[in-house]
Formats: structure tokens, sequence, C-alpha cells
């Protein structure tokens, strides 16, 4: 029997843990069954309450999942952990405006047999929107992990699937023992993308676009029908209860927004013009070509979420005298269009257009340095921490609870080593919904690496890990983003794919590490070894606990 890369790691060392665990809260109580504090002042800290608002040498003092004070006189409760924040900086926990953070991705209906292409069955379509994201949450998906690591404390996650996988739901990014635990709230949205079905209708964007036509009004005459059979029944004929139809009735009501997965131009104007037949609330989200609807945006009630996925900066060759006109012509090209795609956040900006951010075909490992390259492109760091924070709290109307540091609020924070948008800055700490998480600041920062070992390094390995249960092997995929060097892990038998966090190659020397579940408790395992050529050598383990298993890696020749 073949076990998934995950399950290895839980069975090596599952046992462990929950011993050591168990030994460390008796530490602490007799009866075993104490908890930590929920308690924690962070003290003299540079304290970022939200865009523009900066308490210097300040307190901030979360208790009971909530932010109890904030400021430069606090009283600190007897029972707080007191956490030193002297050279510190405290800010909100950040908002994923829509992403699929949490949830894992359901297999697709198999095309049935003698399918009638013109009116397939709405499930064979992707038309589902009475599901629900919850259905596909998963507490040990390692996603919720990696963006934590990142600062962020909420997700507006979304589900998987074609043209209208379902309702999206307002997640917490912490450990929790049911999916149902992480919800902080539930329908927040209609999700739909222009993701039609293979080789049935709608196929393509126009048939999307008519479907959804379709879908809308059917709706609105079946909630009017309802509505008359409810208030007099008497001669009329009994409504249809059709669930599909009956997810629109809160859109119908603008009661619940529609977010629109448009990256393109094209697409957002598609959108838009549903918008302008139908009359629902829109929210355009993960877009990327935004600087072509400036004019149509400005003035409009229509809602934003701009992609975090940054395109590589375009290489250019170095010597000019042997390039032709034309090769001059497309890099100059090339380079503009960079510019212009960084340039839109700046210019929304200015032009007083709101936006939240998406990380949405985003990976991990690129998210902090593609914010920090937006700033570098004359994005304000306030507009920056706007669009993490207060502007994505409003866009999922959240603010009364999220979005800056204020008493009552949940007591979601991140602690950093330095201003956030420095690019020499970690993340000390994270609390979610008043749970403190500790990092290793110690370590190198994700993707350090000379240019020689990016070139060394990237690529596709073949790696095999050794444990008492059999070999288990996979893929290791090594990218160059815009000079940052990033991984994903795969695993040959099927298990979930797991982005390489704190990515680090230098002097031959590869580390980088990845989260798992084990029974409830989020695990981090941690890759080290030498690289000699094509050939790596290492060990994965769980240094609080003293065990590891080897691994060995080879890289696929181009």
């Amino acid at each position: 029997m073949k076990l998934h890369l995950h399950n290895v790691f839980k069975l090596v060392f599952i046992l462990p843990l929950l011993f050591i665990s168990t030994n460390l809260l008796a530490q602490s109580d007799h009866t075993g069954e104490a908890y930590p504090t929920r308690t924690f002042a962070i003290t003299g800290a540079t304290i970022i309450q939200g865009p523009g608002m900066v308490v210097d040498s300040g307190t901030v003092v979360i208790s009971d999942g909530l932010i109890s004070a904030v400021g430069t006189d606090v009283s600190i409760p007897a029972d707080a952990e007191v956490i030193d924040g002297t050279e510190l900086f405290v800010y909100p926990g950040f908002i994923d405006g829509m992403s699929n953070t949490g949830a894992t991705r359901p297999d697709q209906m198999e095309r049935p047999d003698n399918l009638f292409t013109p009116d397939p069955p709405n499930d064979y379509a992707g038309i589902t929107p009475e599901e629900s994201v919850i259905s596909q949450l998963d507490v040990a998906e390692s996603s919720i992990e990696n963006m934590r690591k990142l600062g962020f404390t909420i997700s507006h996650t979304v589900p998987y699937g074609r043209m209208l996988p379902g309702s999206g739901a307002i997640i917490l990014l912490s450990d929790k023992d049911t999916s149902y635990d992480l919800v902080l709230k539930q329908d927040a949205s209609m999700f739909t993308q222009f993701t039609g079905a293979p080789g049935a209708y709608p196929g393509n964007t126009l048939g999307i676009m008519a479907k959804w036509r379709n879908l809308y009004t059917q709706a609105t005459y079946n909630k009017d029908h309802e509505t008359l059979y409810a208030s007099n029944p008497d001669g009329i004929q009994r409504p249809p209860q059709d669930r599909a139809l009956q997810a629109f009735y809160p859109v119908i009501d603008k009661n619940k927004p529609v977010f629109y997965h448009t990256n393109s131009m094209l697409e957002a104007r598609r959108a838009m013009k549903l918008k302008d037949e139908l009359d629902f609330n829109l929210v355009l989200s993960d877009l990327e070509e935004g600087w072509f609807l400036m004019d149509d945006l400005r003035d409009s009630d229509i809602k934003v979420l701009m992609s975090l996925d940054l395109p590589d900066e375009p290489k250019t060759s170095e010597d000019d005298e042997e390039k032709s006109a034309d090769v001059i012509r497309q890099e100059q090209r090339r380079l503009e269009a960079y510019n212009q795609f960084l340039s839109q956040y700046r210019e929304f900006n200015e032009a007083g257009i709101s936006y939240g951010f998406s990380t949405m075909g985003t990976t991990t490992n690129s998210i902090k340095g593609n914010l920090e390259r937006l700033v570098a492109a004359g994005l304000s760091e306030d507009a920056a921490l706007a669009a993490l924070t207060t502007e994505a709290a409003k866009l999922l109307g959240i603010e009364n609870i999220a979005g800056t540091l204020e008493t009552g609020k949940l007591g979601n924070a991140i602690v950093t080593t330095a201003p956030y948008f420095e690019e020499d800055s970690k993340i000390k700490y994270v609390f979610v919904d008043g749970d403190k998480y500790e990092y290793d600041t110690s370590r190198p920062a994700g993707g350090e690496v000379s240019d020689e070992g990016m070139e060394a390094l990237t690529g596709t390995w073949n790696y095999t890990l050794t444990s008492p249960q059999g070999e288990q092997t996979g893929q290791w995929i090594f990218s160059n983003e815009s000079g940052s060097l990033t991984g994903l892990m795969t695993s040959n038998d099927g298990g979930p794919d797991m982005d390489m966090n704190n990515l680090s190659f230098l002097d031959g020397t590869l580390s980088f590490d990845f989260s798992f579940d084990a029974g409830g408790q989020s695990v981090e395992i941690v890759v080290v070894g030498d690289v000699t050529g094509s050939e790596f050598s290492g060990e994965a383990s769980v240094s609080a606990f003293n065990m590891s298993i080897p691994i060995t890696a080879t890289k696929v020749p181009n």
C-alpha cells in the first residue's frame, strides 16, 4: 500500500508529537487539561493601528480573542503574557480579498454517457451556485499556515469549480478542529468565472454570458412566483423548488455581491456588461489589466480586487551593438508594459478608486516581494497597507470587526522585526482570533540565493523520501520569479501540492520548510541538505523532536 507524502510524515512524527504535547501540557497543570493564557500584552512597540495611524512606544493588549486596549497609557492585565515590543512593529492582521486558501479541489464530474451537450447536467456544466466553499474547506490544508506566516489572518475563500462553483466564505486562518470553526461569515459572496464546461454548453465566454442572463432572469421569475404564492396560494400553481435558482435570490435583492473572476480587461468589461443589464452588486476580482478601466470605475459602484500575481520583470540583452532595431523596440515595449502594470496600482489610488488585494493564483513565496515591488513602483506604504487591511475589510463588509487595531475588534495582528514593506523585515508573531503563532526570525528570508545558485537550482527535481513505511517519490519544481526563488513540492501518489517556504540556497546548502496537519496541530517540516551538481542529499526533520528521515533528489535534464 502506498502512502501520500503528508501521511508518511504523520506516521513518522505523530506519535512522538502527541506524547510530547501531552507531557508539556501536564507540566503546566497536574490534570493535563490547562490551556495557555489567551491574554497578551505587546509593550513598547511601534503600533500601526491602520494606514496613517501610528503610535510610538505603545502597548497592544489582546484578551480572549479581542483587542482590549491600544495606546501609550495602558494597564497590563496580571495574567498577560508580556512580549517586549521594543524595536518591533505591530500591524493589523492582513485580509485576503479572494483566494482558494483552505479549500481543496474536488474531483470534477466525469463526462456522462450520451451527454446532451446543449443542456448538460448542472454538475457537469459547473453550475452549482447553491453549493458552499465550506464543503471544500480542510483545516489541515497547508495554504492556511502558509498564508498566516505572511501575516494574513482572514481570507475570503471561494470554491474551486467552473462557471458558478458556489458561495464564498470569510474564514479565519487559524488552527481549528473543524472547517466550521474557521468560518467568520458564510455565504459571503456568489463566485463566478469565465470557465466553461468541456465539450458542452456553456463552453465559451459568450455561452457563459448567455447562460448567466438566463439563470438570473429565470431566478427573478421564480422569486416573484414564490412571493405571490406565499401571499395567496389560491388558484396559483405551486412554484418549482430549484436550489440553483434560489441561490440567486440574495443576489437579486442585492444582499449578496457577485465576485467575478476577471483577470483581463475583456473579461472585466463582459462582467460589467452583465451588471449593467441585470443590476447586481459586482466585485471585479483578481483584476490584472485595470489601467484600461479607470475612467469607467472612477464614478461606478463596482468594487475591485487587484491581483497580487505580478509579471516578471522583462530581461534585456546587455550587448546593444548586436541588437537590431526591431529587438530594441520589442524590449522597450515589454518594459513599458511591465511598468504600466505596476504603476496602475498607484494610479488607481490617485484616481480615488479603492481596492483590496486578491492572492488567487499567486505563489505564497512571491507575495511579500510583489508588495515590495509595488511600493518601489510608487504605491505608498499607506495605500498598500489599506488594500491589505481597511479597504479589504470594507469590501467584505467586516470593517466593524477587522482591518484596524482598535479596542473591541478581533485579536488579529502581526508583529514584525522592521517596517513590513522593507525588504529585510520578518514576521515574528501572528495573532489570529487572539491565538498566538510565533516564527523563527533567525533563519534567512525566503528565496535567498545567489545568481549562480538560481541558475543551478531552477527546474524540476525528482526526489525520493525514505521512511520506515517505504519510499515516497515526487517532484520539486523551482522557479525564478523576478529574482526570487520559489518552489513547489508534489507527490507522485496524488497527495496535495505544497509550497516551499523560507527557501534558501547558499554555499551549496539548500533549505526550505513546509507544513502538514498532525492530529489537529500544524507541524513544520524542515528540509536541509547539500547540492552537488544535479544531486541533492539531506534530511527532512522536526527539530523540536530530534527526528529526521533521509531525502535525496536528482535534477531532471532540460
